[in-house]
């Protein structure tokens, strides 16, 4: 029998453009962005910087990182080029990419970099399933002792996660398994998978995991027992459901 494999839609068909502040409304306050300033002459550096957040006056604001003097001295002056990439948690999900440049530098008495509102920027949609918010607890078994985390969003093909912790970090492609109790009825289902992303977030590691195919197989199970209440998916309570159907 011939079979024709299903066609991906195009990499432009994942990509939109948005103009002006309305790119802003895409990166949440706090969240860890990257970027990257270029001299006149093609000079680069790269680091992490913090989202602060814009005013009226069309104006960006991100927290000054820790370098050296002789990388300030160099890189940081008034209208140089900054790339500046972000990860969006709205909608589908997006890295948030433009260009800007730097219109003031201030180093007290807080330190922030200022940039003007970018005319436009791009967002490439990350992700192709329904993704469903949740706050359920699970646990990484390490090399001596349990992680407790928290599944933050999951969708068949992936998960997000979070912890309250400087330490562990973990690799991209790292293999891990988050496995989650269900403490009504005591089924276990271990989400198996590599790590695709890692940012910090408001002072918590956050991470995004892809499944392999057992833990896509557990991860439907998990998706068959979660009910909506109203703000997130949470495990359906059976007793609670033949109490409501046993009355009259």
């Amino acid at each position: 029998m011939n079979s024709t494999p299903a066609k991906k839609p195009p990499a432009k068909a994942r990509e939109k453009v948005v103009m002006g502040l309305r790119a802003m409304d895409f990166i949440q306050h706090g969240t860890e962005a990257s970027l990257e300033i270029v001299t006149p002459l093609g000079q680069r550096l790269n680091f992490k910087s913090n989202f602060i957040g814009f005013d009226d006056q069309q104006h960006i604001f991100f927290t000054m990182p820790k370098l050296s003097k002789g990388d300030y001295e160099m890189f940081f002056t008034q209208g140089f080029n900054v790339d500046i990439e972000g990860v969006s948690e709205k909608g589908e999900g997006a890295l948030v990419r433009f260009r800007t440049r730097i219109e003031h530098v201030i180093y007290r008495p807080v330190s922030l970099i200022v940039f003007p509102v970018p005319q436009q920027a791009k967002l490439v949609l990350l992700r192709n399933e329904i993704r469903y918010d949740l706050r359920l607890p699970g646990d990484i078994q390490l090399s001596n002792r349990k992680l407790r985390v928290i599944l933050t969003d999951v969708s068949s093909g992936g998960c997000g996660f979070a912890y309250d912790a400087i330490s562990p970090e973990f690799d991209v492609d790292q293999k891990i398994v988050i496995e989650v109790i269900n403490s009504t009825t005591q089924d276990t289902y271990a989400l198996s998978g590599g790590v695709k992303n890692g940012r910090t977030k408001r002072g918590k590691q956050t991470y995004g995991m892809v499944f392999d195919e057992p833990g896509k197989a557990n991860c439907r199970r998990l998706l068959s027992t979660l009910i909506y209440d109203g703000t997130k998916y949470v495990f359906k309570n059976p007793k609670k459901d033949q109490a409501l159907g046993g009355k009259t």
